[in-house]
């Protein structure tokens, strides 16, 4: 029997470069902030600076960012779904445009045919009335026409009140993308502001790389090999909107890990969530995403033994954590990915 495949943990991670004053003000917070925030295991040590008072403001800052940021990324996702949805209507619209222009056309030549014999018509008086379809169903309309073209005329009266009612569909959901890109921009103007917050209130303290205990993850199959793609990123930053291949963010290191081995998810925690079946605490398995937080503003990968790989919060990098006892008293719940 082939001995199952082991990914193991390097002993220690290697620093990367902050590409941005961003970058560089929330990796401070982790400095001051870590022992509040994750276990002893965690990638960073404790420098010992600052009062309690502070940590505890830096804290709150860090949360606040890190939910802003899923929320920013589940705005990004119904944003995506608002242009699909007006390049729909804006299609629709067209071949409506298109069939109107047709049937106008061809009424048009009946009335002016109708004039030429026989003075104005019930087709002009149709298409002058300001309620068509009221004049197109009097029973003296329908005699005088026939059969054939008062199908025909019906079809117009319908096309054009299809062409109003996309048309107006059409502007609600452009209207709905120009709201959604509104909102996007007033929460990173927001994140902005709550990192620059940090940054005044720190001096230029370095981080600390640790050692991380050595485990490995045993198995096969893609959800085992989700969890090696998360591992194989350890180390590199948290940035708020992330998604690899330099720095992540928490759902954007679920995605990322998923989608190199053929599975599709979007950025967002609220929608990971609904990503496949609710898993119990005591049932959980090796690539299993786990959510924190009523807000569900945060999210990491199970490994087994009461560890999960994540990209923790702003000013961290990705990392291995021990789930008790703070991540499990903030737990709402799990999804299992791959059946």
């Amino acid at each position: 029997m082939e001995h199952a495949r082991r990914a193991a943990i390097p002993q220690a991670r290697p620093s990367f470069p902050y590409r941005s004053r961003l970058l560089r003000a929330v990796a401070l917070l982790a400095m001051v902030a870590v022992a509040n925030l994750v276990p002893a295991s965690a990638g960073y040590a404790d420098p010992g600076q600052g009062d309690r008072g502070l940590e505890k403001k830096l804290d709150r800052l860090g949360r606040q960012a890190e939910s802003l940021t899923e929320r920013y990324n589940g705005q990004r996702v119904a944003l995506a779904d608002a242009r699909r949805s007006a390049r729909a209507a804006a299609e629709g619209l067209e071949k409506q445009e298109r069939e109107l222009a047709t049937l106008r056309s061809e009424v048009g030549a009946a009335a002016a045919a109708q004039y030429m014999t026989s003075g104005l018509g019930p087709e002009v008086t149709m298409l002058t009335s300001d309620d068509p379809q009221t004049v197109l169903d009097q029973a003296a309309f329908s005699r005088h026409l026939g059969a054939q073209q008062t199908a025909r005329l019906r079809e117009f009266v319908q096309a054009q009140a299809r062409y109003e009612q996309m048309r107006a569909a059409a502007k609600q959901r452009a209207a709905k993308t120009r709201g959604i890109l509104d909102d996007l921009e007033k929460k990173k103007a927001k994140i902005e502001k709550l990192t620059s917050e940090i940054e005044a209130r720190l001096g230029p303290t370095q981080p600390v790389v640790v050692d991380l205990p050595n485990v490995s993850i045993e198995g096969k199959g893609k959800a085992a090999e989700a969890v090696r793609q998360a591992l194989s990123q350890l180390g590199k930053p948290y940035q708020w909107g992330g998604a690899g291949p330099d720095s992540y963010d928490c759902s954007g290191l679920m995605m990322w890990a998923y989608r190199n081995v053929g599975i599709s998810l979007p950025h967002y925690t609220g929608a990971q969530y609904g990503a496949g079946p609710k898993v119990p605490r005591d049932q959980l398995q090796p690539g299993d995403i786990l959510f924190f937080y009523p807000d569900l503003g945060h999210n990491g990968m199970y490994m087994g033994n009461g560890k999960m790989v994540h990209a923790p919060r702003t000013g961290k990098n990705v990392e291995v954590v021990d789930l008790a006892p703070y991540y499990w008293a903030n737990f709402v719940g799990a999804v299992r990915v791959v059946s």
